[in-house]
C-alpha cells in the first residue's frame, strides 16, 4: 500500500471518529433537558388560608360557660331509736319427770365386756410327751470329737398335734454343733394338742433334747 492510500483511510477514520463523537454529545444534551423538565413538572404544594379557622377558635374561647346552679342544702335528718323488742318468758311448768332408769341386770344384758381372748398360740401347760417320734442321730464331728451336749427349743404344738415354728434357744457345748440335726428330729415329732374351752388350740411349748455318747 503506497502512502496516499494510507492517508485517505486515515482521513475517513478521523471523519468517522469526529461524527461518532457529535452524534454521543447531542444525545446526552437531549437527555439532560428531558431531566430538567421532568423536575420543573414537580407538583408545587398549595397553601390553605387559615383565617377561617382562627375565627372559629377565637368565637369559642369568648365563649364562657353558664355557672352551674348552686345546689340547695338537704335537710339534716335525725336518727330515731330502733324500737326494742320485748323477750316472751315461757311460763313455768312444774310437771314431774317419769323415772326410765333401765335395769340391764334383769334385761339379760352384760354389765361389762367380756375379757378379750389373747392373739397369737397360748402356753403350753400339759404334760409335754410326745406321742410320737424317731431318735435323733448323732452328728458324725461331735461323735467323732466325742462331745456330748444339748439344745433347748421353742416350737408351736398346732391343734392336729403336729410341730411347726421351730426355733433354738440356746445350746451347749455352744451353738453350732447339734442345732440343726435337734430342729430336723422335733419337727417330725407329735405331741397332743393344747385344750382351752374343750377346743384344740395352738400352743407355745419349750423342750430340751440330749446328745450323749454314754449308752
Amino acid at each position: 500500500m503506497n502512502a496516499a492510500a494510507r492517508y485517505g483511510l486515515s482521513l475517513g477514520c478521523g471523519i468517522l471518529a469526529a461524527l461518532g463523537l457529535f452524534v454521543l454529545m447531542n444525545v446526552l444534551v437531549s437527555r439532560g433537558e428531558a431531566g430538567v423538565e421532568d423536575r420543573q413538572r414537580v407538583p408545587m404544594p398549595r397553601f390553605i388560608r387559615m383565617d377561617d379557622q382562627e375565627q372559629v377558635v377565637r368565637r369559642r374561647e369568648r365563649e364562657q360557660p353558664t355557672p352551674p346552679e348552686k345546689i340547695q342544702p338537704l335537710p339534716r335528718m335525725e336518727a330515731l331509736a330502733a324500737p326494742q323488742k320485748r323477750s316472751l318468758e315461757a311460763p313455768a311448768l312444774d310437771l314431774p319427770l317419769p323415772d326410765i332408769s333401765a335395769d340391764l341386770a334383769l334385761a339379760g344384758l352384760p354389765l361389762s365386756a367380756p375379757p378379750a381372748e389373747p392373739e397369737g398360740p397360748v402356753r403350753y401347760t400339759q404334760s409335754l410327751t410326745p406321742v410320737s417320734q424317731i431318735p435323733p442321730r448323732y452328728p458324725r464331728r461331735a461323735q467323732l470329737d466325742g462331745i456330748s451336749g444339748w439344745v433347748r427349743l421353742e416350737f408351736i404344738v398346732n391343734p392336729d398335734g403336729t410341730v411347726s415354728d421351730v426355733t433354738v434357744v440356746e445350746a451347749g457345748p455352744r451353738r453350732g454343733i447339734f442345732d440343726q440335726e435337734a430342729v430336723r428330729v422335733l419337727s417330725r415329732w407329735r405331741f397332743q394338742p393344747q385344750i382351752r374351752d374343750g377346743e384344740p388350740v395352738p400352743a407355745l411349748a419349750t423342750i430340751v433334747i440330749k446328745f450323749s455318747l454314754e449308752g
